[in-house]
């Protein structure tokens, strides 16, 4: 506003005494080819001051245009941001509800800032495992930097690569005192790649920061005994004391399924006598040998609860396992006057397949 004031006073000024410029003694004629100027230096004056005075003004407004397209510009740009991270926040809900499909599509759909790139991929990495497309999370997971690599050994392990697990882990393995969810990570992907030796070695040597529930421990010693079953006692043994007890259930399992039931009987006689039938009937559908102390142990904790259906499919099993399958198949009938469950089926099916009743093994299979 002030410099048109003062541009408006100068075109003023110079009207004003335009007049008195006519005999101005100081006359300047400047002359090139066959263009000639004429003026004195007062007028030349004033127009110098009218064109620095234009200059300003032009430099103004090309100024204020400026920060107008720059505001302009930061509005879009803050609509994208906002919009990112929008769809960045609504995607972590769903990732956290379970829902990683609809989490990793939201974000294809929204573009996110570079930071974030690795983030995305891993949860697209993790939508593509959830769908069974091992061939795109590898892709994702292969696009993930290396910065962030170290972070990925479960996912790599679901996308059925321990090698790339453990390569990934050796690094913080070998830190004077690994995290807990290193070492979670270690040993699962030395089992994944049967290297049973190694995730028993350092089971024992980091158990204490290992705070796994009874669940956790049973379910990895079933995997690892059940990958190498030859290995299962020399495997048992390196364990330090506090272990071995969350390990038993998988060793057990292996002793009946090679046929050692003799070196269990006790174990599962206390089981019989502690009332625990549901956990004896779990061992021993896994038996392949007959035991007639057991049996006879069986059939006397019968005569008291004649109708348990642990104590039926527990006997039913071991008479799978010394070949009488006519008892075996009549104990499944009378357990089909409870609801149906799904573990008594092989047992049932391989009864009724060499009694040669095959309709109600067909059944049985088609249920």
């Amino acid at each position: 506003m002030m410099a048109k004031i003062i541009t408006f006073v100068l075109i003023f000024i110079a009207l004003a005494a335009s007049h008195l410029l006519i005999d101005e003694k100081g006359y300047v004629l400047i002359s090139f080819n066959q263009t000639t100027i004429e003026g004195s230096i007062v007028s030349f004056t004033i127009l110098l001051l009218l064109a620095i005075t234009a200059l300003v003004l032009l430099v103004k407004i090309v100024r204020w245009s400026w920060r107008h397209l720059i505001n302009t510009k930061g509005h879009f740009s803050r609509k994208r941001k906002l919009k990112a991270q929008q769809a960045w926040d609504e995607s972590l809900w769903l990732f956290i509800n379970g829902e990683v499909e609809q989490a990793a599509t939201l974000l294809a759909k929204t573009p996110q800032p570079d930071e974030r790139q690795d983030y995305v991929r891993a949860i697209a990495a993790k939508a593509a495992l959830k769908q069974g497309d091992i061939v795109k999370a590898n892709t994702e997971l292969e696009a993930i930097s290396d910065d962030n690599q170290g972070q990925l050994a479960t996912l790599w392990l679901e996308a059925n690569n321990s090698e790339q697990a453990l390569a990934l882990l050796d690094d913080k393995m070998s830190a004077a005192k690994p995290t807990a969810a290193v070492l979670s990570g270690y040993i699962a992907a030395c089992v994944e790649a049967q290297q049973s030796e190694q995730a028993t070695t350092q089971i024992a040597k980091w158990h204490k920061k290992l705070n796994w529930s009874d669940a956790q421990w049973q379910t990895l010693f079933e995997r690892m005994f059940t990958a190498t079953p030859e290995q299962a006692d020399t495997l048992f043994n390196m364990l330090p004391k506090a272990v071995k007890a969350h390990a038993v259930p998988a060793l057990t399992k292996v002793k009946l399924q090679q046929g050692r039931i003799a070196e269990v009987t006790g174990d599962l006689k206390k089981l019989l006598k502690q009332g625990q039938y549901h956990q004896l009937a779990e061992y021993l559908q896994y038996n392949t040998q007959a035991n007639a102390e057991l049996k006879l142990a069986l059939q006397q904790q019968l005569k008291k609860h004649p109708d348990d259906k642990e104590l039926l499919f527990a006997l039913a099993c071991l008479c799978n396992a010394e070949a009488d399958y006519e008892l075996a198949a009549k104990i499944f009938d009378s357990l089909s006057a409870h609801p149906w469950e799904a573990r008594w089926s092989k047992q049932a099916q391989l009864a009724y397949e060499k009694i040669h009743t095959y309709e109600k093994a067909y059944l049985i299979a088609k249920s």
